[in-house]
Formats: structure tokens, C-alpha cells, sequence
């Protein structure tokens, strides 16, 4: 689970013009055989990772004996930087695990080469299949989703004589005054300038109706509907209905208002993550809506390095790997949910992994900008001054557009 709530720099070498697959070799051993590597980052620990990818290299090398499969587990941190310094080596592995925003990002400068239709791709959830798609072309093969839906504290809930959870802003707004009137907040938001903003504050634009890109890839960060989304989270701090202190500043998890069973309900963090602190208690709810139903869900997938020298022996191994009952083992493993709706992972009816698992086909990624990690490394700091009440809701998402334009003009 070490991936979740993990965010990183974009690598330096990826924000220079130059593609750097120009530093690759781009044979390809047609036939199938040989060797590859596969680059993946731990879902559980390096040790447990490492005794779980030897029993599918075992099942694949079987099934396939003429194709050696070294699995390289290597951390989070710093990864995206490692792989740029190892692609322009000539030192890249065949097969790696990335998330959209790098594989965006990795596309744009000609690393990829798009999934071939040796891959079965039946079976896979749209959000899922959307994710990896750039120009029509599918360049990672999905295996694993997450979403983030509403979770609420039903001790809280009780406590304060709130029957039924919120379903709107309006509903958020309305149950507010009650849940501070018995010293609780009714939410937790996170302005931190470390927070993935991806996952904290662009679902509530996209609640409003908003985007951060529209579809054409043009910026529209200073939105009306993100204004309203902004305006919306300052005034829960303003009147004291979300903790300010948490909202601009990091605090460990088991340190915040949420572990003291002071939140009533949380639509930061998956459901999942918050069993150590409301146990049975928790209550999952279907993501909010102002004027839209959506929230961020991500996708890992498998991309096909340009560089590779044997892409026909990579595209078998992901043919292997998102099968739907090695994908079923691969996201039971993690504690993710599948993206192909014929992998069964056997989540009990009524659970909270069950009742996340709903709400799949809601999530989404953002639009598919090569950029774009890049402008929420500017656009965080300008949310933050908007809830520090530094600046006006507009004047913040002006500010964070003109900065984005420069990062964009480059």
C-alpha cells in the first residue's frame, strides 16, 4: 500500500524538449524469446513484493519456457528519475509500472511505445482503459484501481444525531453547524503544499462541474466552477467546520482530528486507510456532488518501454499478468481493486473494500496533459494562500494560472 498518498517531483530529464527515447535502442526480437526485465514498486514490503512476483515469474517462465522474466522491485521515491537516467543509459527495463501522470508524462517525450493488440483488452473498465490513453492509443495495460469515495465516521454521526450522511455539498454544508455545535468537524480538507492536489482538491472542481484542462488540453485553473470549489473549501475553515491547522500544515494521521474521532466525514483518503482509526465505524459513502458525481481514482498500469529489445516477449508477459485471475491476485496481494470486471477479488458483500469497489466507474484521473503533475506543483501553493485567507479565492487561481502558463509555454 506504500504507493498511496505518495507523490514526487516530476524527473528534471523530462522537462527538457529533447525526447529522451533518442537515448534508446528500439530493436525488437520479434520471435518472443530471450529475456526481460519488469520494473514494479512495492505494494506491500520489498521482501513480501519480491516472494509474491517469484510465484507468477515461476507460472509465467512455465507457460512460456523460452522467456526469462527478472522482476526488479525498487522503491517509490525518486523512480521517475532513476528511469530517465537509466533509459538514457541504454539501461531501461522492458516492462514498467506507472501511474497516468507519468506515463503522460514519459509518452510525450517518445519513451512508450502503445500496447500491442497481441494484448487482450476486453473485459477492462472504460475509466480504466481512459487513463492510459493518449491520441486514441492505449499505452499501459492496466492492473490495478483505487478510488477515493466518501467515508464517514458513524460514532460521529450518532453522536451529533445525524441519521443519514451527506450526498451534496448543500447536504455537507447542512449537517455542518449541528456536528460543530457538539465539537466536531464535518470534514478534513488538505491545503498542505506536500499534498497530492490531484487527489484533494481537483475532485471538488470536477464536482463543481470544472476541470482543471478542458478537453483540448487548455488550462482553465481559474474556472468559475474552481473558484466556487475553492470558495467552498475556504469557508468550511472559515467557519470552523474543517480544521485549519490540518488543512495547511502535515500532521501524521494517527495524530490528526480523525484519529481523535472529531470527523464526522473524510473524502481525502480511501476507506481502506482508515481502519486503524474508525474500525467498524466506517461508513462508505458514494463521492459528493455539487453539480457532478466524481472522484479521483488512479490506475497502475504496464508500459512497453521504446528502448526494449524484445517487446514481443514484454507485451506477452503483461498478456500474462492482466489475466483476470492473475490481475484477481496481483490486486488482492496490494489490497487494490481490478480493473477488469472479470477479475473477481472476493471482497464479502457489505465490507468496506465491497462497498468501495461501487464506485470504480466514478473515478477519474484528469485529463491526459504531459504536463501535468508540473502544474500541481503550482497550483498547491496558491490553493494553500486561499485557504491560509492570504488571498481571495480568484485572486489564488489567477495566480496559479499564470504560473502553470509558464510551466506550459515551455
Amino acid at each position: 500500500m506504500s504507493m498511496r498518498r505518495f507523490i514526487a517531483p516530476l524527473a528534471a530529464c523530462l522537462l527538457v524538449s529533447a525526447p529522451i527515447a533518442a537515448c534508446s535502442s528500439s530493436d525488437d526480437a520479434g520471435g518472443g524469446g530471450g529475456s526481460i526485465t519488469v520494473r514494479v514498486y512495492p505494494l506491500k514490503s520489498e521482501a513480501d513484493d519480491k516472494a509474491f512476483w517469484a510465484t507468477q515469474v515461476a507460472a509465467f517462465e512455465k507457460a512460456n519456457p523460452g522467456i526469462k522474466v527478472t522482476v526488479d522491485v525498487q522503491p517509490w521515491k525518486d523512480r521517475e528519475t532513476i528511469l530517465v537516467t537509466q533509459i538514457t543509459g541504454n539501461k531501461a527495463p522492458d516492462v514498467a509500472y506507472m501511474v497516468p501522470d507519468e506515463l503522460r508524462a514519459f509518452q510525450a517525450k517518445g519513451a512508450l511505445e502503445p500496447i500491442p493488440d497481441s494484448v487482450p483488452k476486453d473485459g477492462y473498465r472504460p475509466a480504466a482503459l481512459n487513463a492510459t490513453t493518449v491520441d486514441s492509443k492505449v499505452y499501459g495495460a492496466p492492473i490495478l484501481m483505487s478510488v477515493i469515495p466518501g467515508t464517514c465516521d458513524k460514532k460521529v454521526l450518532t453522536a451529533a444525531g445525524i441519521t443519514t450522511p451527506p450526498a451534496t455539498w448543500d447536504d455537507l454544508m447542512a449537517i455542518a453547524p449541528k456536528l460543530k455545535e457538539k465539537g466536531f468537524y464535518a470534514t478534513q480538507l488538505d491545503a498542505t503544499q506536500a499534498a497530492a492536489i490531484n487527489t484533494t482538491f481537483y475532485p471538488w472542481v470536477w464536482q463543481a462541474g470544472g476541470d482543471i484542462f478542458d478537453q483540448g488540453g487548455n488550462l482553465t485553473v481559474n474556472s468559475p466552477q474552481a473558484v466556487k470549489a475553492l470558495t467552498y473549501w475556504t469557508n468550511l475553515v472559515k467557519q470552523g467546520y474543517a480544521p485549519k491547522a490540518e488543512a495547511t500544515t502535515a500532521v501524521p494521521l494517527d495524530q490528526s482530528a480523525m484519529a481523535k474521532r472529531k470527523v464526522a466525514c473524510e473524502f481525502n483518503i480511501e476507506p481502506n486507510l482508515l481502519e486503524k482509526q474508525w474500525g467498524d465505524d466506517r461508513v462508505v459513502i458514494p463521492p459528493l456532488k455539487d453539480t457532478v458525481q466524481r472522484t479521483y481514482g488512479t490506475v497502475g498500469a504496464y508500459t512497453i518501454l521504446k528502448g526494449s529489445k524484445n517487446k514481443a516477449a514484454a507485451a506477452k508477459w503483461i498478456s500474462f499478468v492482466t489475466q483476470p485471475q492473475v490481475m484477481a491476485a496481483v490486486d488482492k496481494f496490494g489490497g487494490y481493486f481490478a480493473p477488469k470486471t472479470t477479475a473477481n477479488l472476493g471482497y464479502a458483500p457489505g465490507t468496506p473494500a465491497a462497498e468501495t469497489e461501487k464506485y470504480l466507474d466514478m473515478g477519474y484521473t484528469g485529463p491526459a496533459v504531459a504536463k501535468g503533475r508540473e502544474v500541481q506543483a503550482v497550483i498547491a501553493p496558491e490553493v494553500q494562500a486561499a485557504v491560509l485567507g492570504q488571498k481571495t479565492p480568484e485572486q489564488a487561481l489567477q495566480d496559479a494560472s499564470k504560473n502553470a502558463q509558464q510551466i506550459l509555454s515551455r
